[in-house]
């Protein structure tokens, strides 16, 4: 099936970043780090525990960061898919990043061998980025919507009078 301007769905039409262009951008743990705290704390630092900004770098400790009102040591992987991992962040994106351009998944073997992480601590980190990338959005999606290359939907007029005004009862 193809659009008007001549550019399907399939494959070749979808855009995103290479394997090339990732590691550009994560060169090392440090680069992973600072670009995942940007994600996290967009505009600052903010204490996990009390919502503080009033936070500051601590040296020689597990986590790297204090904040002043609490006096709790945290780090940007508390609260997040990350938590209570000691994976490298740099690992953690390379990993986000296979299973989110799998059309299919990827395989808790394969992330092990592509990584460099045990068998279960593969199987752990894949079980954590499916249940974030999996929770309910509050709003539905709007238009078309592409799924494992399949589309559902279309104009009421061409529906079966079964499933005319209202969604598929699978779904």
């Amino acid at each position: 099936m193809t659009s008007k301007n001549g550019k399907g769905p399939g494959k070749s039409y979808r855009k995103g970043v290479t394997m090339i262009q990732l590691a550009q951008k994560f060169p090392n743990e440090e680069a992973a780090r600072v670009w995942i705290e940007k994600m996290i704390w967009p505009n600052g630092r903010i204490c996990p525990k009390c919502k503080s900004t009033d936070t500051y770098e601590v040296v020689n400790q597990k986590l790297p960061y204090r904040c002043r009102p609490c006096k709790r040591y945290f780090s940007v992987r508390k609260g997040t898919l990350m938590e209570n991992s000691k994976v490298p962040y740099l690992k953690w994106a390379y990993a986000i990043y296979l299973e989110m351009t799998s059309l299919k998944g990827i395989s808790s073997m394969k992330l092990h061998r592509d990584i460099g992480v045990s068998q279960p601590t593969a199987w752990f980190m894949l079980q954590r980025i499916r249940a974030v990338f999996s929770t309910e959005r509050p709003f539905p999606m709007d238009g078309p919507v592409e799924v494992d290359e399949a589309y559902f939907g279309g104009l009421e007029k061409n529906k079966h009078a079964s499933k005319k005004a209202g969604l598929h009862p699978i779904l």
